[in-house]
């Protein structure tokens, strides 16, 4: 079984696999997409590399992943209003509850830290799901 740490670092195997697939066989929405998606990785690891406490939270949202969500839902909702495909719409879909999880902390205070988590790291796997079905059907295509 594999450790939280182990996983984690298998996910951004497979953002940096989608990337270079999205790259090789996608069109532009595949690559903007894929770009997204491992550039959310890449941010979010430096940040935490180098952030030494909890300086960037406010009433418990790290406001570094607010505003990597925000940015993120910002070009993929572009691209999923201007992409004449269908799963960018799906990934979207779950960088909004991703985004919105950290409005859902501000105003329920007393949310229990685990329910915050899943809310705001489950979609991911939707969207790596999505990005992944949607290269495949692509490149089908």
């Amino acid at each position: 079984m594999l450790t939280w740490g182990a996983r984690a670092y298998l996910q951004y195997g497979v953002y940096l696999l989608l990337f270079l697939v999205a790259w090789r066989r996608g069109d532009a929405p595949e690559r903007i997409l894929a770009g997204i998606m491992l550039g959310m990785v890449v941010v979010d690891r430096i940040y935490h590399l180098g952030r030494g406490s909890d300086l960037l939270v406010y009433y418990g949202v790290d406001v570094v992943h607010l505003a990597i969500d925000m940015s993120s839902l910002l070009g993929i909702g572009y691209v999923a209003l201007h992409a004449n495909r269908v799963y960018p719409l799906w990934i979207g879909g779950a960088q909004i509850i991703a985004f919105s999880s950290h409005f859902y902390r501000l105003g329920i205070v007393d949310v229990h830290t685990t329910a915050y988590q899943v809310m705001a790291i489950i979609p991911s796997y939707v969207q790596l799901l999505a990005m992944a079905l949607g290269l495949v059907f692509h490149a089908r295509r």
